[in-house]
This record gives structure tokens, sequence and C-alpha cells, in this order.
């Protein structure tokens, strides 16, 4: 299992700002974002398809390249240390 870290920025109960991690496994991100990024991967698709005529493309739609994109977008980390415990536990 894969561990993802991400920052983003917050403020606490006195509205200070401060830098907010967050830690998701592969499941948890294919939970949150596979529904909106399949759903619109498979717009593209179909607008690409429309436009060019083009018949493949639907090989990049799988979990790994949602996970893949997720990561970019939110500028994720892998948590090797995360993931080393776990095989460790």
């Amino acid at each position: 299992m894969r561990y993802w870290t991400i920052s983003y920025p917050s403020k606490n109960t006195l509205g200070e700002p401060f830098i907010k991690y967050e830690t998701l496994t592969d499941t948890d991100v294919l939970d949150r974002y596979w529904d909106t990024w399949s759903g619109h991967m498979l717009r593209w698709y179909h607008d690409k398809r429309l436009l060019t005529g083009e018949s493949d493309g639907l090989e990049i739609i799988t979990p790994e390249k949602c996970i893949e994109d997720w990561s970019i977008t939110h500028r994720a980390v892998r948590n090797v240390w995360r993931e080393m415990k776990e095989c460790i536990a």
C-alpha cells in the first residue's frame, strides 16, 4: 500500500494561519477522486473521438493513472516512512 502526504494552508480556531498535512492511501485517493476524475476523462475521450475520429484512448482511464494525476495536481509526496512502518508491523 502506498501513502501520499499533501500540505495545504489552513487556519486554527484563533484564525492564525498554519500549514496542514494530510496523509492518504491509494484507496483513500481513489475513494475521493475516482468518480470525478474518470467522469472528466470519459468526457475528454468522447470529445476527442468526435473531433479527431480516433477510436483508442480508453486505456488511459485506470486507477494508477488517476492516482498519478491526483499526486501531480495536489503536489503529493510519497510517504515511504509510513510504507516501511506498514511492512514492519
